[in-house]
């Protein structure tokens, strides 16, 4: 048996413990860790409206921006099928994601690829394009997955993409080893190559603090709830007699904008035109949506758990039950928040696994 092909036997024989690792070291702390944030979600969130507003996709929200490992950056952008919410829209797909993976200088579209095989994707095409062509085929099913905001659906959703992904490397390698058409020297070189995927170099220790990451999980789920509870309001003065100050509201419509972008929607009073029946030409102002006090309460607790300040201005205890003080400074600091959580988890190379 020539060298190369032993070191490519070499490789195969590890790839099992490659898998348990990766298993071991991130999918089973995530996944612990999120149903542990989903169980004290529904603790807290006791209206079904605002629990089934918060349970949607929420794992998509959590891996996604507490990505931690390129695997979870890689696994996350996989996973983006049904967002709505700007927040998750802007922070992950235009922000985290991408600078994910600009640190890997990974270039591809296929960003479940980029787990498998990394920054050194290109090199091994030159030499075995057809391998990496064949091996890639089980990557890009279209087949629909079964989507449910439970523990175990993102722990089976995680073990499937480790799962395939260490099939697509197994496939690569062995295809690699079998092909007469290579020269020995090219397959010692796809040999050193393959040390460098990032499936070949998971995570040796068990590293996330599972209840500190469940916390920030939670948090960013009641994060994501403040963005979306704002709306416009198109409004005028009530007149006649019986209008006893009153506003007419003709409707209010979802905002897209981040709340510190520029465009953000500003307020502008009723103008008075004097119209007989229509006295005022409509304004608009932003309003929030109250999503309750219990929930508030929590937000501020995980607000200074992980190291921030309350959240919310201080209150008595009637003004908690009877006064949701969301404004746009809770806006502000909801998409501040979101925005240092994805920095710091944020892995810097290939191989980097963040403390959560």
């Amino acid at each position: 048996m020539s060298l190369a092909k032993e070191r490519l036997n070499n490789i195969l024989l590890e790839l099992p413990k490659y898998e348990s690792q990766w298993e071991s070291n991130i999918v089973l702390p995530y996944s612990r860790a999120y149903d542990l944030a989903i169980y004290n979600l529904n603790k807290v969130t006791k209206e079904q409206e605002a629990r089934d507003k918060l349970k949607a996709e929420l794992f998509v929200m959590s891996a996604s921006i507490l990505t931690g490992s390129v695997m979870m950056a890689a696994f996350a952008t996989t996973s983006l099928r049904v967002l709505a919410g700007r927040a998750a829209l802007h922070v992950i797909c235009n922000n985290n994601l991408n600078r994910t993976f600009e640190a890997m200088r990974a270039a591809s579209a296929n960003k479940a690829l980029m787990f498998a095989f990394g920054s050194v994707l290109d090199e091994a095409k030159k030499l075995a394009g057809k391998q990496v062509t064949s091996a890639v085929e089980g990557l890009v099913s279209s087949a629909s997955i079964a989507s449910a905001p439970t523990g175990l659906n993102f722990e089976s959703r995680m073990k499937t993409f480790v799962n395939d992904n260490h099939i697509c490397v197994h496939s690569f390698v062995q295809g690699v080893r079998d092909d007469g058409s290579l020269k020995d020297d090219d397959k010692m070189h796809i040999a050193e190559l393959a040390t460098k995927m990032p499936f070949c170099n998971p995570p040796q220790s068990r590293r996330i603090d599972e209840n500190r990451l469940s916390q920030k999980m939670e948090l960013l789920f009641y994060m994501d709830a403040v963005l979306e509870s704002d709306k416009l309001v198109t409004y005028a003065p009530a007149s006649g007699e019986r209008a006893m100050g009153r506003d007419v509201e003709y409707g209010s419509k979802p905002i897209s904008q981040m709340p510190s972008a520029a465009n953000y929607p500003k307020a502008i009073a009723p103008k008075f035109t004097g119209r007989p029946f229509s006295p005022y030409d409509p304004g608009q102002r932003v309003e929030y949506n109250n999503i309750g006090s219990a929930v508030r309460e929590r937000i501020d607790m995980l607000s200074r758990m992980t190291g921030n300040s309350s959240f919310y201005p201080e209150q008595n205890f009637a003004e908690r039950l009877l006064i949701d003080p969301t404004g746009n400074a809770q806006m502000v600091k909801a998409e501040q928040i979101i925005n240092r959580l994805s920095a710091s988890a944020r892995p810097k190379d290939i191989t980097d696994v963040r403390m959560m």
